[in-house]
């Protein structure tokens, strides 16, 4: 039991967090991003308008980022910025919430996976499993399963996902 519990050393937490990150589509979900922040933009105003509701909705927020960033600047370089410092506020005011955006969607990339949304949910096997595999199209996407086998026409929750297959357990067998 204590082996267990032992701390991994630096090296085996590089080594797994490589594996971890090698086992992620990060190229297919950077492209989903990509094209899902070029739909938005295509919107008439998509953006622009959300970037007016969430500066009005915290503007006092933002002058703070802005001010902070600027006292930043001035502790780095006190002598050629002091004539700079109304500009910077304002600008750090205007960019600090695309920043905040910016942040909330690379964390959202590599935190969220396709697929997601599908556990938990109930379905009806088209196939049946057999030995311990089968597939089934969701969504306009096939996808494998695996589980215990039982016959085409059983329901099953889906309990798990990794890449694209599919962890599922019987709730009934009617077949």
């Amino acid at each position: 039991m204590e082996s267990e519990k032992q701390p991994m050393t630096l090296a085996q937490r590089l080594q797994k967090s490589w594996a971890d990150l090698r086992q992620t589509n990060v190229r297919a979900q950077a492209h989903y991003t990509v094209f899902r922040t070029t739909q938005h933009i295509k919107n008439k105003n998509g953006l622009v308008k959300q970037y007016q509701q969430r500066f009005a909705a915290g503007w006092e927020k933002w002058l703070g980022v802005g001010a902070g960033i600027t006292g930043v600047f001035m502790l780095l370089n006190p002598d050629g910025l002091w004539r700079w410092q109304f500009v910077l506020v304002l600008g750090g005011v205007l960019i600090a919430p695309l920043l905040a955006d910016l942040w909330h969607s690379l964390k959202k990339v590599f935190t969220e996976y396709p697929g997601k949304q599908l556990i938990g949910q109930v379905i009806t096997l088209e196939q049946g499993i057999v030995e311990g595999a089968g597939s089934i199209r969701l969504d306009n996407l096939e996808w494998q399963l695996a589980g215990d086998d039982c016959p085409a026409g059983t329901q099953a929750k889906i309990i798990a996902i990794n890449d694209r297959t599919l962890y599922i357990t019987p709730l009934s067998q009617t077949a």
